[in-house]
């Protein structure tokens, strides 16, 4: 069933690889007018779930190939007199841990080597300076793990979640069609950091805690008020 619908979908393979394939091709057989509504709700909720009242600082991705897009809610974000920040690939081989640098009127752009639109120079914060962050994915699954692109960007830039016991940002939001929802429990490592939400054309779903250790937060002051 869907995390946010309780929609009985088809299981799919367990393995990394063939899994990633299948969501994919989910994701790449939507119509241009399903993609397009999609942008305009996901905006919708997360405006209606209050998620601009007490954050300031928001990290979104910039969409690529068939990802739900994020212009509109970058927009919005922005008319709300929000911080907004996308993701910067470090330039030293084999460093995951990126930065996130802020969307200004006078930005400069550039593709970087997966050829994602990135900003050039400006203010940057690593993403525990962030208060809330929207995270692409291939897959998710009813716990909050998310399947990505196999690169470890994100796991490796939120490694510091690991390290803390009490409540620490950012509140992890992971930006999806619903037809990339896994009926079974992705496969995942000790690495891994779960979302703590996940937005769809759907709805805002906050997911519950997991197994004893699992010191994610619920839901942050951020997403409450």
């Amino acid at each position: 069933m869907t995390a946010e619908t309780g929609v009985t979908v088809p299981v799919l393979s367990s393995g990394k690889h063939t899994l990633r394939g299948q969501l994919r091709a989910r994701r790449q057989g939507l119509s241009r007018l399903a993609r397009r509504l999609a942008e305009q709700r996901i905006v919708r909720h997360a405006v209606n779930a209050g998620l601009h009242w007490r954050a300031r600082r928001f990290g979104v991705y910039a969409a690529h190939g068939a990802e739900l897009g994020t212009r509109a809610l970058i927009a919005r974000l922005l008319a709300l007199g929000k911080d907004v920040y996308l993701p910067v690939l470090a330039r030293e081989p084999g460093n995951r841990r990126m930065w996130f640098a802020r969307v200004r009127s006078d930005s400069r752009w550039r593709r970087n080597r997966f050829g994602i639109a990135e900003i050039e120079g400006g203010e940057r914060v690593r993403a525990s300076g962030l208060d809330i962050l929207f995270l692409p994915l291939v897959g998710y699954d009813a716990h909050g793990y998310r399947l990505g692109m196999g690169g470890g960007f994100y796991d490796a830039s939120l490694a510091h979640l690991h390290l803390l016991r009490v409540w620490r940002k950012p509140l992890r939001i992971g930006v999806a069609y619903s037809v990339q929802y896994v009926a079974h429990d992705l496969p995942h490592e000790p690495w891994d950091v779960p979302l703590d939400a996940i937005l769809t054309e759907r709805g805002l779903h906050y997911f519950p805690l997991t197994a004893a250790g699992d010191t994610r937060h619920r839901v942050s002051a951020a997403a409450r008020k």
